[in-house]
């Protein structure tokens, strides 16, 4: 049988660990490389990287296939990376898949180092490809028929349609991830555990790729796992490494009350550890809320985004309620569970008066931590439809976002796809400090405009120094500060 070697630079993939469970438990032999580039939390890029040196180990392993999940940020690093592989293993058979190459599959498998496209979820359609094909004289040979979900080239023909593959209709069915490897490579990660209890969202935000879905799809699919699988999963975890915080990672961990009603009754009888988990603020009401505290939730991130009204109808495609989010920030943090909330800055038809009113909200109704985000456009997405409308983005630039490439000098924390972000940069400092300001400083910054001269771009003053402060600030925020370790763990290490 073919021996499969997964290549993913940076942090844990639940996407690789599923498909590495998925090929062990069908008699595959699968081996693991990880690489580090960059870490956009810590604001730091490895330079000069060396994929011959990464090609070596991976021929190491001896793989007949390599396989390289990617999203839109670390897609050139991995397509340098089959590269450098395809030099000193010519007959190894490429697959890339994931979300970047799932929204431009026609664009990857241009490239003459990628073999193959796995378009959407694999778990079902990257097995039949493997069964499919043949494996002799040490090379993996090719299907000789189309399998949906997979585009991949033969003796200069291309095979398949570029159609999403068959879905795992039972998660239940899916043996649990396979995360020795990461644990391996990454420092204290068997202390944190990354887990997803279900596949899909019940939103259609037009930034989000989950919005792309539908046009694969048709209709918005939600699949959740049982209570007692994910119950199940954490307690084989406890019994593998000492763990300390368990992170959810669901779109929306809050959508399904029933759900979460017995979910969080099992988990607080059985695992007792403490989570954090992400929602939308119209999935949170004062009773799930109560839910998620006795359960041991100490920490929700609420996706806001934007404040206006407008803008969530129009540009982003997203319900909001003002006086809900108020309500919800207000609630989490009276029952003591730490609430940080996403708010993006840069959207189409933002300005400066919108997002000054937003800081005068937050100073009103203060989260314990901001995490302000700064647009990022990523292939296929509706909103890049409506900035190329608008004239904020050409076709050139729509190019260089499918090919991986950044339009503007930043990442997700500062800048992000913004061409001209300098306007922000005021407002974006007052955001990231507020929860640190008392409301009426707040009020006479913003009221006064004084804190327009405060346009600093330096990320470290701008967001990494708030950040670390609130770390310092609030014991339950774990993750915070397992993110300064971090940083200063490369920094000693020069990583």
């Amino acid at each position: 049988m073919p021996r499969i070697t997964f290549l993913y630079p940076d942090f844990e993939s639940l996407g690789v660990g599923y498909l590495m469970s998925v090929c062990r438990h069908n008699g595959y032999e699968v081996d693991f490389v990880y690489y580090q580039v960059e870490d956009p939390y810590i604001y730091k890029t490895k330079k000069n990287i060396n994929y011959e040196k990464i090609a070596i180990k991976t021929a190491a392993t001896k793989p007949h296939i390599v396989a390289f999940s990617c999203v839109t940020d670390n897609y050139q690093y991995q397509l340098q990376c089959a590269r450098a592989i395809k030099k000193i293993m010519p007959d190894v058979i490429t697959i890339f898949g994931g979300i970047h190459p799932t929204s431009v599959p026609e664009r990857v498998i241009k490239n003459h180092e990628v073999d193959c496209v796995a378009v959407g979820e694999a778990e079902i359609s990257f097995l039949q490809f493997l069964k499919e094909g043949d494996h002799r004289d040490g090379k993996f040979i090719l299907p000789d028929k189309s399998i949906k979900g997979m585009v991949f080239k033969k003796e200069g023909k291309l095979i398949g349609k570029y159609e999403e593959g068959d879905l795992v209709e039972d998660l239940d069915s899916i043996p649990f991830p396979y995360k020795k490897p990461f644990f391996s490579a990454l420092k204290d990660s068997s202390l944190f555990y990354y887990i997803s209890t279900n596949r899909g969202c019940p939103y259609t935000c037009s930034y989000c790729f989950n919005s792309y879905f539908l046009t694969l799809r048709e209709r918005n699919i939600l699949r959740q796992r049982s209570v007692e699988n994910v119950i199940e999963e954490l307690l084989w975890a406890k019994s593998q490494s000492p763990l300390k915080y368990i992170l959810f990672l669901d779109d929306c961990f809050t959508t399904n009350s029933k759900w979460l009603a017995e979910f969080c009754d099992r988990y607080k009888k059985v695992i007792q550890l403490p989570f954090w988990c992400l929602a939308h603020p119209l999935a949170l009401g004062r009773d799930k809320i109560e839910v998620l505290r006795e359960a041991g939730c100490n920490s929700i991130t609420v996706g806001v985004q934007s404040l206006s009204q407008d803008i969530n109808k129009r540009i982003l495609n997203r319900k909001s309620n003002n006086n809900k989010i108020a309500r919800v920030i207000n609630d989490l943090k009276d029952v003591g569970i730490m609430v940080q909330v996403d708010h993006i800055l840069g959207i189409p038809d933002d300005s400066l008066q919108i997002e000054e009113e937003s800081a005068l909200f937050y100073g009103e109704n203060k989260p314990n931590i901001m995490s302000v985000f700064w647009l990022t456009y990523y292939p296929k997405v509706p909103i890049i439809d409506t900035a190329k409308e608008k004239g904020i983005l050409t076709d050139e630039d729509v190019e260089k976002i499918e090919e991986g490439e950044k339009i503007a000098e930043g990442n997700f924390h500062l800048v992000g796809s913004v061409k001209d972000p300098r306007a922000y940069f005021a407002i974006a400092l007052i955001l990231n400090y507020l929860p640190m300001l008392p409301k009426f400083l707040i009020n006479f910054l913003i009221k006064s405009k004084i804190y327009r001269i405060l346009k600093i771009k330096n990320y470290y003053i701008s967001v990494a120094l708030p950040r670390f402060l609130l770390s310092l600030i609030n014991k339950k925020d774990i993750i915070g500060r397992s993110i300064i370790l971090r940083f200063f763990d490369k920094i000693l290490n020069r990583a």
